[in-house]
């Protein structure tokens, strides 16, 4: 880990990086946090992490191994068999994240996994992806990846591709199109799928149990891939991944070896 922030020359490979829709708003908001989480991959303490993310994570890791369960074992349309694993899930997630003991909170999180695997209807054969690892190049050479959390087949034809958000504020799906994550997997869905006329996209609230879904469509598809592009193209000539301090200081995990980080 370096002690100071001493700007590097971008490394060897930059050229042939793969980008996801994390680095893309990493190096937007960024580019010296860039540089330290995906140029030099310094690691992160998650204690240090907003307790609100590490509990979004640990309701992501039970419902990750809910649908899991469901298409490696279910028989029918029914998710409750799979609760139980999904409840395990929770806990040992619970621990891994550091979150704080706290049953009611924990209670909390295990409640909402279950209400959503319980509310669901699905086959098994109909989960295309868990967790699903994306991987994709453009024509002209811009390598994506991204890790969608559930992908489900709803005709066929047709796929959906689905983001949890651990959140109370509900996008509309006039909010949600134009999305710079759901356009990218929405591309990934097609390159993977290219039997799938239709994708949909989405995004499932656990909290209130809301599922807002939207049609992909090429205008979209194509304003995504050109952020991204324009991002791969920033910084395979950045020589400096000069900081750009402000409020989004406060949520960064390398403020203790940043010497711009604007806290207060």
């Amino acid at each position: 880990m370096p002690s100071d922030p001493t700007p590097s020359r971008p490394d060897a490979g930059a050229a042939r990086r793969a980008f996801s829709v994390s680095s893309t708003t990493t190096y937007e908001t960024c580019p010296r946090r860039y540089r330290f989480g995906y140029v030099e991959r310094i690691p992160t303490d998650r204690a240090e992490a907003p307790e609100p993310w590490r509990f979004g994570t640990v309701v992501h890791a039970g419902l990750e191994a809910g649908y899991a369960a469901h298409r490696d074992r279910g028989t029918g349309s029914d998710l409750t068999p799979g609760i139980p694993t999904a409840v395990a899930a929770v806990r040992e997630a619970w621990v891994s994240e550091a979150m704080p003991d706290d049953p009611a909170r924990l209670a909390e999180a295990e409640a909402l996994v279950t209400r959503a695997l319980t509310e669901e209807r699905l086959a098994p054969a109909d989960i295309l992806g868990v967790e699903h690892r994306f991987r994709a190049e453009t024509t002209d050479g811009v390598r994506i990846h991204g890790i969608s959390d559930l992908v489900v087949r709803t005709a066929p034809d047709a796929v959906e591709v689905r983001d949890h958000k651990v959140t109370r504020a509900v996008r509309t799906p006039e909010q949600l199109r134009g999305d710079l994550q759901l356009g990218v997997y929405g591309w990934l869905a097609r390159a993977t799928w290219p039997w799938a006329n239709r994708v949909v996209v989405a995004h499932h609230y656990p909290l209130t149990g809301a599922l807002v879904r939207v049609d992909l469509d090429d205008t979209w598809i194509d304003a995504a891939l050109d952020r991204v592009r324009g991002v791969a193209g920033r910084v395979a000539g950045d020589h400096e991944f000069a900081p750009t301090p402000g409020e989004h200081c406060r949520n960064c995990a390398y403020t203790a070896i940043c010497d711009a980080a604007a806290i207060t």
